[in-house]
């Protein structure tokens, strides 16, 4: 698993840009901007893993180990049209999920001869456009769902440690759903915290000839309005 560190610098200006707003201010500005960290979970097993090498290769898979959990990041605009609903578009990246497994039977001729070990990772990042809907039910919190499309560009690369060659190199781009709900905090009348949980559909659709993954993002973050 990876650690990212481009989501730094977000914060920092986020952090920047608070500290800059008039504490004393009353109203509300339509526009905002955030930026969000937190954990990416890949809906995959194991046994999905060896089924498909024995569907698409003919290969024989065993003692897989699978990484599906990474840190992900994520900026975005807003617009607020009332207390109650908001529009967001921005870019998010879900991190990378990995898996290792040996082959241990595989059609004659295969080269490398099994067994054989395979490394394999999967990135995926994109942009996204939301529709919110908030429900107040304090001063200073309210909850809110949210639902949208999102435009990932999934990365697969699978190599043979033995020899450093790389089997498979694909890059698919798909536009699929995303919806989440979450909670924020008005903690200034500028400056709120947000922590929310997120599903991106189908992540990596057509990799393969595959359905695609579900990719669950659980995030805590900063928004700053103007």
């Amino acid at each position: 698993m990876r650690t990212h560190r481009g989501f730094g610098p977000l914060f920092g200006g986020l952090v920047a840009v608070a500290a800059a707003v008039p504490q004393l201010a009353t109203a509300q500005s339509s526009w905002y901007v955030g930026a969000s960290a937190g954990q990416s979970r890949i809906d995959a097993s194991t046994g999905e893993i060896e089924s498909g090498f024995l569907i698409d290769d003919a290969f024989t898979a065993s003692g897989t180990t699978l990484d599906k959990s990474d840190t992900g990041w994520k900026a975005y605009a807003g617009w607020r049209f009332n207390r109650f609903l908001a529009a967001e578009a921005g870019y998010a990246d879900l991190g990378k999920a990995s898996f290792d497994t040996t082959i241990v039977a595989a059609p004659p001729g295969t080269v490398p001869a099994p067994p054989f070990a395979l490394h394999a990772t999967a990135e995926a990042r994109g942009v996204f456009l939301s529709a919110l809907a908030h429900w107040p039910f304090a001063e200073r919190f309210s909850v809110f769902a949210k639902a949208g499309v999102f435009r990932s560009e999934a990365e697969f690369t699978e190599t043979i440690p033995s020899t450093g060659a790389t089997r498979v190199s694909r890059t698919e781009r798909h536009t699929d759903a995303n919806f989440g709900a979450g909670l924020q905090w008005q903690v200034l009348p500028a400056v709120a915290v947000r922590v929310e949980w997120e599903r991106f559909k189908d992540i990596g659709r057509g990799i393969g000839g595959r359905e695609g993954r579900d990719v669950d993002f659980a995030s805590a973050g900063l928004l700053v309005s103007f």
